[in-house]
């Protein structure tokens, strides 16, 4: 059952998996989707330069993450 007590450790679960996915595909891929393809030129202001993604912060985040995810697997296989 999606509802009930466990919710909270269901949103945990997907709130991890958001932290360290979204972290490891900044690392993987640090511009994004920031190269158009189509041609239009970028607006006004922008940098010319996309930023690069701290990678001590990243990592940190990515073992956050994963820390809340394998915690949450287990409180949802514990019971």
């Amino acid at each position: 059952m999606l509802g009930g007590p466990e919710i909270i450790t269901f949103l945990l679960l997907a709130l991890g998996g958001a932290l360290a996915v979204g972290n490891i595909a900044a690392l993987v891929n640090p511009d994004g989707p920031r190269q158009r393809r189509d041609g239009i030129p970028p607006p006004p202001g922008a940098p010319d330069e996309p930023a690069k993604p701290k990678v001590g912060r990243s990592v940190a985040m990515i073992v956050v993450g994963l820390v809340i995810v394998i915690w949450a697997i287990a409180s949802l296989i514990g019971g």
